[in-house]
């Protein structure tokens, strides 16, 4: 309404002035549709066709290009599939194991091979497999659809797995060991466990408390701790007449609730014995020739060594850090047996990730890549502590001693001179 005229009064007024309602209602009516013309946007244009796609049959893709896959290294995976065959793998693999003996002639299928974590990581194919195979005492059917042993060698018996504790549960023991009893007979009672078991413990070892037999039939014991306790106790076996109860270290969430069902006095003395215990482990360790304040000042130390070095280059044979790692690898469990005609160390990039590590170079060129953290695992769990002597007595404590086995000696030296005296005067 604010707007002007063309005869310069407002248009208010001239409506105003109007006699008749209806050219007030026209004129109004013309205010808005002026109102909603100046409001309204120019009609917009067409929406273009898309653009016709420039890439045509045949054309290659104008995406970018991935990163060129790093080749694989046929002694790598020649190593690996000849690990998964052999007696070593094949003696706590059970899942294999049991793959090759279903099969008359000992065959077991390649997917199966390329299906493992390790082969996927490489990124080996069948092809890789067979090329890098051509060597092998392995034997390959169907194009390398299958592998088998040499001359289908016979399977070695299947064992119990080794446990492998992660780090976290490494010191989960240091207050005692907690053992579970499992499938104890209906008629058996705790006391009748704790018997038997008195009579396997080393001597002076006496369990802080066995538990009832519960619903499902398990008996929970824990014990003081003792050297090498946890090693003790995942070989033995209670007897109780017929049946024989293997003991089974507890970890995770059965540790956790046994712990809760421990009187209270109980797990005070575990809390205090794992406090001794880790205390007595913060200590000097020894290496080689270098000493560490404690094994995470070494996990420092290796690590440092390995960031210091750019990939593929080796360690100077005459260097303390050659030493180190070398002196290191010989607590792999495997040292003696890896370390065989070793002639040098270098960093470079693992075959099964974008980590970094140690690799054994051996007579001939050879390399073999190492594992620096079982090394260390191996430390832990037996630290290789500085030898303290025994101070000597001091010399102040010597110099009495000294003193008086010489006074008798002296006196009777003294004697003859007084007699040699006396005889001089009466003459």
């Amino acid at each position: 309404f604010g707007s002007s005229s063309d005869s310069g009064r407002p248009i208010f007024n001239q409506i105003s002035n109007s006699n008749s309602a209806l050219e007030l209602f026209s004129t109004l009516s013309i205010m808005a549709d002026m109102t909603d013309a100046t409001k309204r946007k120019e009609p917009e244009t067409p929406a273009e066709a898309p653009k016709a796609d420039a890439q045509t049959e045949g054309e290659p893709s104008a995406k970018k290009p991935r990163s060129a896959v790093k080749p694989v290294d046929p002694a790598v995976i020649k190593k690996q599939v000849e690990y998964y065959m052999s007696d070593e793998n094949l003696r706590t693999d059970r899942f294999f194991n049991e793959k090759i003996a279903s099969d008359k002639d000992g065959w077991l299928e390649m997917a199966l091979i390329l299906s493992c974590n390790k082969m996927k990581a490489l990124r080996a194919t069948q092809e890789d497999v067979v090329a890098a195979l051509k060597d092998s005492k392995l034997e390959l059917k169907d194009n390398g659809a299958s592998v088998r042993r040499p001359g289908n060698a016979p399977l070695p018996k299947l064992e119990a797995k080794p446990q492998h504790h992660q780090k976290k549960t490494m010191h989960a023991h240091d207050g005692g060991v907690v053992v579970a009893f499992k499938n104890v007979p209906a008629d058996k009672t705790w006391t009748m466990v704790k018997e038997s078991l008195l009579k396997k413990l080393p001597a002076k070892v006496t369990p802080w408390f066995v538990s009832e037999v519960n619903d499902a039939r398990q008996c929970f014991v824990a014990m003081p701790p003792f050297e090498n306790d946890i090693q003790f106790f995942e070989g033995v076996e209670v007897e109780l007449d017929d049946a024989k109860l293997k003991a089974e270290v507890c970890y995770g969430e059965l540790l956790q609730s046994t712990l809760k069902s421990l009187p209270k006095h109980i797990r005070d003395k575990r809390e205090r014995e794992s406090k001794k215990r880790q205390k007595e482990r913060n200590r000097p360790i020894m290496v080689g020739t270098q000493k560490f304040v404690n094994v995470g000042a070494l996990r420092g130390k290796v690590k440092e060594i390995m960031n210091s070095r750019s990939d593929g280059e080796q360690l100077k044979p005459d260097g303390t850090d050659f030493k180190l790692v070398k002196a290191l690898l010989g607590f792999h469990p495997k040292g003696e047996e890896k370390t065989k005609g070793m002639v040098g160390i270098k960093v470079a990039k693992s075959q099964q990730g974008d980590s970094r590590c140690f690799y054994m170079v051996k007579e001939g060129g050879a390399e073999e890549d190492v594992s620096v953290k079982k090394c260390i695992d191996a430390i832990e769990l037996d630290p290789p502590y500085v030898k303290v002597e025994k101070k000597a007595a001091p010399e102040a404590e010597e110099k009495p001693a000294e003193k008086a086995e010489e006074k008798p000696a002296e006196k009777a030296a003294e004697k003859p001179a007084e007699e040699a005296a006396a005889a001089t005067a009466s003459a």
